[in-house]
């Protein structure tokens, strides 16, 4: 019948092991977050430039920074060890 854990001709189980994928996902997020900070970072640069009020443009840059920082420490404390 159908084993779920029954061995692949290749010698691997059909199964990945735990937190494998969740591992990823919070790996490529980490970028994203980072990613999206140092953009609203730069905005937050060039409003004080030419002159903008740079209050909301702070406020979601201080929150994808720190998303970002969550993101980065969930993915290094998650690492198999």
């Amino acid at each position: 019948m159908n084993d779920p854990v029954a061995q692949h001709p290749s010698g691997r189980s059909g199964r990945t092991r735990p937190g494998q994928g969740y591992s990823r996902i919070q790996r490529i997020m980490a970028l994203v977050f980072t990613a999206a900070a140092a953009a609203c970072w730069v905005l937050v640069a060039a409003d004080l430039v030419v002159g903008r009020p740079a209050g909301g443009d702070v406020f979601i840059a201080a929150l994808n920074t720190l998303a970002a920082a969550a993101f980065w420490w969930m993915t290094v404390t998650s690492r198999p060890r």
